[in-house]
């Protein structure tokens, strides 16, 4: 673009709103001291509650490490028997609360 007398005005109005829009964000950052903004992050009340949960699970429940050895030693020893109608029960009970 050619810059002459007529379009000077133009131009000047248009590169002299770049610097008072610079100028004004130097501005904002003297008033606040030079700080920047801070990110925040706010979560809805379904991720609380899933933290709540996993919080919860971390904790070893009364007796596990206890249950869990007794288990080991009774596979090792090969005294551990499965109860199939206890399984199968729990496996319907698990499938029918996903159908419902």
């Amino acid at each position: 673009m050619k810059i002459s007398i007529q379009n000077s005005s133009i131009v000047k109005q248009t590169y002299g709103n770049q610097k008072s829009a610079s100028s004004l964000s130097s501005d904002k950052k003297r008033e606040t001291g030079g700080t920047q903004n801070v990110d925040n992050v706010n979560l809805s009340s379904g991720t609380k509650d899933l933290q709540k949960i996993q919080q919860t699970m971390e904790k070893e429940p009364a007796g596990r490490s206890e249950r869990i050895a007794a288990l080991k030693e009774q596979i090792e020893n090969g005294k551990y028997t499965v109860d199939a109608d206890k399984v199968a029960e729990k496996m319907t009970g698990f499938y029918l609360d996903k159908i419902a």
